[in-house]
């Protein structure tokens, strides 16, 4: 496959998305990672060589080399993203999609198990559902409202908590996306 457009300059990055699911058994998600780095790493050479004005700051591709996203089988750029209290009430209570929440804490080992499922399921989901994060040390209202032990995973739709799981459980986790999406 090729990863350059010749006419646009761009990677497709669905042909890269498509040959990584075929080999999803075979490959890790930290291989897919440094696949997905990679292929971006080398479009950037590529805009960089032509001097064409294609990678600037505003671009979504250098966007998502920056943020070391994955890519959703639509192509676009998908992240599990650490939310503020302040972004609580726009993108989970009003969130016109349902939303998985990871309570976590910096000192949370397992919470890391739980993102890095978060961070698969996202890769596959993550147009039709949205994946966050909130550190409840940070944000402690929140964490004392939603969270009693860590990790905690909540999905709400429609602004309500429809579920929760706590501890690493990734097939419940799938088992809720499928059903609340």
């Amino acid at each position: 496959w090729t990863l350059i457009n010749q006419s646009r300059g761009f990677v497709n990055l669905k042909r890269v998305e498509r040959y990584i699911k075929k080999l999803n058994q075979e490959v890790s998600m930290e291989q897919v990672r440094v696949s997905y780095r990679l292929v971006l790493t080398m479009t950037c050479l590529v805009c960089s060589g032509f001097s064409v004005g294609m990678c600037s700051e505003s671009d979504p591709l250098i966007k998502t080399y920056v943020s070391s996203s994955l890519l959703s089988d639509n192509g676009l750029v998908y992240s599990v993203q650490s939310i503020s209290g302040s972004e609580w009430d726009s993108l989970v209570i009003q969130s016109k999609i349902s939303v998985m929440v990871l309570f976590t804490a910096e000192n949370c080992l397992e919470c890391n198990s739980v993102h890095e499922i978060m961070l698969e399921l996202d890769l596959i989901y993550g147009d039709r559902f949205k994946f966050y994060t909130i550190d409840v040390d940070k944000e402690k209202d929140i964490g004392a409202r939603y969270a009693y032990d860590l990790p905690t995973t909540i999905v709400f739709k429609d602004g309500k908590e429809k579920d929760r799981v706590t501890g690493v459980q990734p097939e419940i986790l799938r088992e809720l996306v499928l059903q609340y999406m």
